[in-house]
């Protein structure tokens, strides 16, 4: 039985890129970036494929930004535009599934405890045991190192857990942990997936698929 969730937050818990993206374009625009110059998908796209570091070393040069002015400001907007976000369906259902299993959720996430104020917000928090965000300074995913904290300090069977994410090092940071993964891609984005042991395109999808475990 998996019943040991370790869940990913931005993009895979809630529905942040679409405002992550509108923060960085808004951080282009105050850099001068004209808006016939964005490609609104193509920023997408580069947050989902890798990270939002890559995407600020990608487009500041592009542009000939200065990058660390775009990590500022992109930073800014960020923590303030996602606070409207709201969860994916079927997300509530998957976690109070894992607590009626006897399992646990765990989140783990490169982002702070803003985090941890949208889940109490939306009446998730006390679904998770336990959580890594980025004021603990922890190595970036995919390194395991958040993960294998966690299921040591929470004494988690590796054989019970998997980790959910909307993205291909979320995948790799499962198997690097020697846990199973699973790539939520609600709309193809990810071509090269690094082979979870479940993908899928709407996360109550998870459900059946833990049941029969």
């Amino acid at each position: 039985m998996i019943n040991q969730l370790f869940w990913d937050f931005d993009g895979t818990l809630f529905d942040t890129y679409p405002k992550m993206v509108e923060a960085f374009m808004q951080a282009l625009r105050d850099l001068g970036v004209d808006d016939v110059e964005i490609d609104q998908n193509q920023i997408y796209v580069t947050m989902r494929q890798h990270d939002v570091g890559t995407a600020i070393r990608k487009f500041s040069a592009f542009y000939g930004i200065d990058e660390k002015k775009l990590r500022k400001f992109n930073k800014t907007y960020q923590t303030k535009m996602i606070e409207t976000a709201l969860p994916f369906p079927g997300a509530k259902e998957v976690l109070d599934l894992a607590t009626s299993m006897d399992g646990r959720n765990f989140l783990l996430t490169h982002r702070d405890d803003q985090a941890k104020t949208m889940l109490k917000k939306f009446d998730l928090l006390d679904y998770f045991s336990d959580f890594v965000t980025s004021d603990q300074n922890f190595p970036r995913k995919p390194q395991p190192d958040s993960i294998n904290w966690l299921i040591k300090t929470n004494n988690v069977d590796r054989k019970k857990a998997i980790m959910i994410g909307d993205r291909k090092l979320d995948v790799a940071a499962g198997h690097n942990a020697n846990i199973a993964s699973c790539l939520f891609d609600p709309d193809g984005t990810i071509v090269d997936s690094g082979n979870p042991e479940i993908r899928v395109t709407e996360i109550n999808e998870l459900v059946p698929w833990l049941t029969n475990k």
